[in-house]
């Protein structure tokens, strides 16, 4: 996979993804740009924790999958942890994972960029380029089938879910119908059905199966 060179850069990255050929092809394709230093490459979320605590101002730019496999919390908390505990580390995120949903919750997590992995190198590159000198990198196409409107809502924050909408969307995951939500949470049939459209409205999906897909991603409880 060849690349086209870009503006060069002085910039240090370390790179986390759990899939060794992956992260093998994405090691290549970045050092391969001038000025360009790869200051580490893992495969797990507790080496690159290890690596930031260790020599933190060592690093200028994050590009991490969302899915470490021993990563010590869900995919959207840990992007939080690293944005609370480094708030000035930007952080791109690469994922199989492009759908509306997962893109947003990447944004508001702290992400300020996002890519799909099947992204030619030369817009992998330009997403570099873009988010290590402070901007923001979702492809076009990407923010052509979320609108503009939730867009705007990641520049800002993704509006969350009720307590209300949150407890229907955690019995959606056990398995549980309207009617059984219903006689749990003691609500009438057509109010849960509400609810649940409205949670699902603002996590960017339409089924029980996208939300399905997504579970991984959504906050613990």
């Amino acid at each position: 996979m060849s690349a086209t060179p870009i503006t060069p850069l002085r910039r240090r990255l370390a790179l986390l993804d759990p899939h060794p050929v992956l992260r093998r092809g994405l090691e290549v394709v970045l050092c391969q740009q001038p000025g360009v230093q790869l200051q580490g490459s893992y495969g797990h979320g507790r080496g690159l924790l290890r690596a930031l605590l260790r020599q933190p101002h060592d690093i200028d730019l994050l590009v991490v999958d969302v899915l470490p496999l021993d990563m010590p919390c869900d995919g959207m908390r840990f992007l939080r942890l690293l944005s609370r505990r480094w708030p000035a580390l930007p952080i791109l995120v690469l994922s199989a994972h492009c759908n509306a949903s997962t893109v947003a919750m990447a944004l508001e997590a702290g992400a300020r960029g996002f890519l799909s992995k099947s992204a030619p190198a030369e817009t992998l590159l330009r997403a570099v380029d873009v988010v290590v000198r402070g901007g923001r990198f979702v492809p076009a196409e990407m923010r052509a089938q979320l609108g503009r409107s939730r867009t705007q809502r990641w520049q800002h924050g993704l509006a969350p879910l009720s307590m209300r909408e949150h407890e229907v969307v955690r019995l959606v995951l056990r398995g549980h119908r309207t009617s059984d939500m219903a006689r749990t949470l003691g609500r009438a049939a057509s109010t849960i059905s509400t609810q649940k459209k409205s949670a699902y409205r603002k996590l960017g999906i339409r089924t029980d199966g996208d939300l399905f897909q997504i579970r991984h991603l959504l906050p613990a409880g």
